[in-house]
Parts: structure tokens; C-alpha cells; sequence
């Protein structure tokens, strides 16, 4: 590159001395037709609208046809977190202590769950489960290839012998005891004491919060339903979707 250089009262630009002048070249000869390529360029952009065009292909048509339905809403990470964290504990406030009932469990032994979960706030996350299945959809209408997100919270305790005959066969038999009520699922498995004794079981809970989409860079999509029974979407940095 040229050196400016002030000269006097004029200003000049001195080479590099060592350097030849080199001929330019052949693709940026303004002789050389501007369009070189014409047939790979277009190619290469059609590729990348195709590519563009499947991704998200599922939350797409979910959209489309919500939209029409209802007002949609599109929020940033932390509202997002926040509405998501708000939403899951309402969920599991109201079907918990049902749930455990309906396994029998006394209800003495789970009066302190809830404060418990409530707590440990700061370790509930919000995960990718499994895909949605048509008959635990909970939106109104439903799109294959979407993917549930849970908010998860931490493990407590309960003690072993407050559990039912019902749980303690479904122990024996699977090594696990499950349930489901409305979107909230559980999980409860033993915990051995000293001596190898069963003492405690774990109970693990999440509750699905919102319906996302993935692609192959791990980028990811998420809506979910308002209080007001509107909805939010919140999709990660550089993903560009019509609402």
C-alpha cells in the first residue's frame, strides 16, 4: 500500500521502492466480463435459500396457523426465562400435591414439598424433552416435528416409608415410579441410606412450558402460551421469523 507523505506544502504518495508494479488480475481486468460465473452464483444462492427455507420448517406452520388465533408476542431471553419460570411453578403448585395423592402417598409426608421446590429457584432450568406428541399437545392446534421444553427443578427428598404399595411395586419392578397431571410429570426413584438401606426417595419434577424447534447449529425457537392467552416467541440471535 502507498505512504502518505506531507511534502513541503503539497502532499504525495511515495511507493514502497522494492516493490514491482504487478498486472492486475484477470478476474478484476475491467476488460473481463463482470457476471463470470453466472450459473454457480445463482446455484450457491439458491442452495442457501433452500437451506434457510427448512429450517424451522415445523415452527413455522405452527405459527402460520396460531397467528390467526390469537396475537403473538416476540420477547427477549429474560422476559422469556422469567414468564417460562412463572408459568412452571403455577403448574406444578396446582397439580403436585393431586398427583402425589393419587399415588397414595399420606398427606403428611408431602405438606413441605412445595416450599421446598420453591426454594431452590435458582437451580430450575429450562431443557429440551422429547418430541410433542398429538395427544399431549396443549396448544390448539397441532404441528409434528416440534420438540416439548421443560422447566426442570431440584431433586427433594421424601421419606420411603411414607410411599404406597402401588409405588413400592412399580420400584420393584422398573426401578422408578412415574406420574403425569396436566403438564407436570414426576419422577421418583430410591435413595439408599446407610448400610445400603432404603430410606428416602428422590422425587425429580418438571413441567412442560413451551413447544421449540432446533436445528443443526443448536440454535432454537421457543413459543409458549401467556396468562392473557396470548403468545410470546423467543428465537435465538440471527434467526429471522414473520410473526
Amino acid at each position: 500500500m502507498a505512504t502518505n507523505l506531507r511534502v513541503g506544502q503539497a502532499h504525495g504518495y511515495q511507493p514502497y521502492l522494492e516493490i514491482e508494479a504487478v498486472s492486475p488480475y484477470p478476474r478484476i481486468n475491467p476488460q473481463q466480463p463482470r457476471d463470470e460465473y453466472p450459473q454457480q452464483q445463482g446455484s450457491q444462492r439458491a442452495n442457501k435459500e433452500d437451506t434457510a427455507r427448512r429450517r424451522f420448517r415445523a415452527m413455522r406452520q405452527l405459527i402460520d396457523q396460531l397467528k390467526a388465533t390469537a396475537p403473538i408476542t416476540r420477547v427477549d431471553y429474560f422476559t422469556a426465562e422469567a414468564e417460562l419460570k412463572n408459568t412452571g411453578l403455577t403448574i406444578l403448585e396446582n397439580n403436585l400435591i393431586e398427583l402425589l395423592l393419587e399415588l397414595k402417598f399420606p398427606p403428611a409426608g408431602i405438606d413441605t414439598l412445595l416450599p421446598r421446590l420453591r426454594e431452590n429457584a435458582a437451580h430450575q432450568n429450562i431443557e429440551a424433552g422429547h418430541g410433542l406428541r398429538e395427544e399431549a399437545n396443549f396448544l390448539p392446534v397441532y404441528v409434528p416435528g416440534l420438540d416439548e421444553y421443560l422447566l426442570t427443578f431440584e431433586p427433594v427428598a421424601l421419606a420411603f416409608a411414607a410411599c404406597s404399595g402401588q409405588v413400592r411395586a412399580a420400584l420393584a419392578t422398573d426401578g422408578y415410579c412415574s406420574g403425569e397431571r396436566e403438564r407436570l410429570r414426576i419422577a421418583l426413584k430410591p435413595l439408599s441410606g446407610e448400610g445400603g438401606q432404603r430410606d428416602r426417595l428422590q422425587l425429580s419434577c418438571a413441567v412442560v412450558v413451551a413447544i421449540g424447534e432446533a436445528d443443526e447449529e443448536g440454535r432454537k425457537v421457543l413459543l409458549y402460551r401467556r396468562a392473557d392467552r396470548d403468545y410470546a416467541l423467543y428465537a435465538d440471535k440471527q434467526i429471522n421469523l414473520s410473526i
